[in-house]
């Protein structure tokens, strides 16, 4: 169990709603930490913060903010400056597979802000604010998928590229500062973000690891301040004996798949509205 004297009082978790957000905001108020849950969903966020008091008497505080505004980091660092966050957990992401030249470019800029430029600004924000105080975490999510480029999702791996640079670089900048900074690439997790992309899991190359467990690892990266971290020992195995060419061809194969899933999904819903 993370350390709450270590990285507490205060928690702030970004895109809490689901899968390996839900679990984290699971796995820190089980530790005690007191949560600022942060989504674009306020329904979610209000279900999620009840069950939460529920079940544990935290002290919550619930922020409805969308990722994709430029404005909302700097909404986040405003809606808590009275609060003593300890950590930062930057969980938030958006994806959707297409080839790159078919997709709205519109589109594109916004995921790239959710996934590279947001985490990004709440590092630099929430750090300074951990450095002043001499202690605390900072961890970002990232992907597996940012280790190489993928095809059909490349926006999606510069973003997360980007954001896995920034958490190694930051690590190593902080650490006279008692701010520890890791980094997790989730590859393939049990959540409903495989079924969102089009994923097949009958076709997965690996049995994919359920969300807690990613959480849990994650979270230990952190207190023993490892620099990135990949969830699943069978992930990181492959991780290190796949070539790299090998790597990208596979996923083309998977995601070309999965863009033609999600298209064909879109086309119904459109025809279903029209």
């Amino acid at each position: 169990m993370i350390s709450l004297q270590r990285y507490g009082p205060w928690a702030l978790i970004t895109g809490p709603t689901q899968g390996i957000g839900r679990e984290f905001a699971e796995e820190l108020a089980s530790a005690g930490f007191q949560l600022v849950l942060a989504s674009r969903s306020a329904e979610r966020l209000a279900e999620l913060a009840a069950d939460l008091e529920s079940r544990y008497g935290l002290a919550h505080r619930v922020l409805v903010v969308d990722l994709t505004d430029p404005a909302a980091p700097q909404r986040l660092d405003e809606g808590t400056a009275d609060l003593d966050i300890g950590l930062l957990v930057s969980n938030a992401g958006s994806g959707r597979p297409g080839a790159l030249l078919d997709r709205n470019l519109a589109d594109l800029l916004a995921t790239t802000r959710v996934n590279a430029l947001a985490p990004l600004e709440l590092a630099h924000r929430f750090g300074r604010r951990l450095v002043g105080r001499g202690q605390g975490g900072i961890l970002l999510v990232s992907s597996m998928g940012g280790l190489h480029g993928l095809p059909w999702m490349a926006t999606d791996s510069a973003a997360k590229a980007f954001t896995t640079n920034i958490g190694e670089a930051l690590r190593f900048e902080l650490r006279d500062t008692g701010v520890d900074v890791a980094v997790l690439l989730p590859g393939g997790v049990d959540t409903p973000v495989v079924d969102r992309l089009g994923l097949s899991r009958e076709v997965m190359p690996l049995p994919l690891v359920p969300a807690r467990q990613a959480a849990r690892e994650g979270l230990r990266a952190l207190e023993l301040r490892r620099a990135r971290h990949i969830p699943g020992r069978l992930f990181r195995i492959a991780q290190r004996l796949t070539p790299r060419a090998v790597s990208i061809r596979a996923n083309a194969r998977m995601l070309a798949a999965a863009a033609a899933r999600v298209d064909a999904r879109e086309r119904v819903a459109s025809e279903a509205v029209t």
